[in-house]
């Protein structure tokens, strides 16, 4: 049954949420950097879940998020792109306060084929490298996919608590322990991570926050996982950065080092229209919502002269609804069209 309460706004910050400061989280003494990958290969394999052919899509994308990002007080989005000339001419037809910053990303030590699935997803690790060296004192990298919206400011508490460790991520182990297996995303992270883990877990790539130090600490790791990724590359489930960076993730967390779950926290939720794994309040109550299946809708909503974060959550909640009814019979066509693995 349609809950007409889903599209009323609601979307103004708790107390807990609001930040006093006019400039970032500087009273708390923890600020964010938030930064996206564009890479731009016309002939490479493109993300399987975009449907534009215009690769500079993800350059409206990246609009609409730092649009979101600035309207709940969050610090402007860098642009980390391999064609920095050609992007910044194309954001030359954006006002300026929504143009995100753009940084030239350095050249990459990482080959793998051009073919592979979310190759550009890849170089997520030599942006975190690039940018790990460049914080200050007090800053957390925020990395972020272009695809996403923020709906309100992230609770200060726990940015200090992500300080503190040196490192928050999304973990949606459940997600991909029941749509794939749980003994097939086991074996593949233990596969890539070289040994066998303590606790596996699968983290999402559309967020990490991590400190200066855990930055230090994670690339290297991530670059041996990457080796062993590609050596396998075709016998794995998954391709892309969540493969190698959750190895990485998991074998640092095997050596003591505690991560925050950001998606517990709420500071993310990933939402696919009619996706009945979680209500859709729940996602309302985010601080970033990942939209992979509504990337056309984010980008449009580049081209509009004002941004409304209650615009397009509005048109979510439609889209959602009309998708539900069709959501069951999707996953029931993908199971038998999959092959089957067993569980542990």
């Amino acid at each position: 049954m349609f809950d007409a309460a889903l599209l009323r706004n609601g979307l103004v910050p708790t107390i807990r949420q609001i930040d006093h400061s006019t400039s970032g989280y500087a009273h708390a003494g923890v600020s964010v950097v938030p930064c996206a990958l564009v890479y731009v290969e016309t002939d490479s394999a493109g993300s399987p879940n975009c449907k534009s052919a215009d690769p500079f899509c993800y350059v409206e994308q990246a609009i609409t998020l730092n649009r979101s990002l600035e309207a709940v007080g969050l610090p402007r989005l860098t642009v980390v792109t391999n064609v920095a000339d050609d992007v910044t001419r194309y954001l030359e037809k954006v006002d300026g306060d929504s143009r995100p910053n753009v940084l030239q990303l350095v050249p990459s030590g990482l080959t793998l084929p051009r073919n592979t699935r979310f190759y550009s997803a890849h170089f997520k690790l030599d942006m975190m490298e690039q940018l790990g060296a460049m914080l200050r004192e007090g800053e957390l990298l925020m990395v972020l996919d272009t695809d996403m919206l923020a709906l309100r400011t992230v609770n200060q508490e726990l940015l200090q608590r992500c300080q503190a460790t040196g490192v928050g991520a999304f973990d949606i182990s459940d997600q991909e322990f029941s749509a794939y297996g749980d003994a097939r995303v086991i074996d593949d992270l233990e596969t890539v991570a070289g040994v066998r883990l303590h606790n596996p877990r699968w983290f999402g790539g559309e967020v990490l926050l991590a400190s200066a130090e855990f930055v230090k600490k994670l690339v290297p790791c991530a670059h041996a996982c990457f080796e062993r990724y590609r050596r396998v590359i075709n016998e794995l489930n998954h391709n892309g950065d969540e493969a190698f960076i959750s190895a990485a993730l998991n074998l640092l967390s095997d050596h003591g080092h505690q991560i925050i779950d950001l998606g517990a926290n709420r500071v993310v939720g990933r939402h696919w229209s009619g996706n009945t794994h979680r209500d859709l309040r729940w996602f309302k109550g985010c601080s970033l919502l990942h939209l992979p299946g509504c990337k056309r809708l984010l980008e449009r909503q580049a081209r509009r002269p004002d941004f409304s974060a209650a615009h397009v959550w509005r048109s979510l909640v439609v889209r959602h609804e009309l998708n539900r009814t069709v959501w069951p019979l999707r996953r029931w066509v993908r199971s038998w069209l999959r092959p089957s693995s067993g569980r542990r």
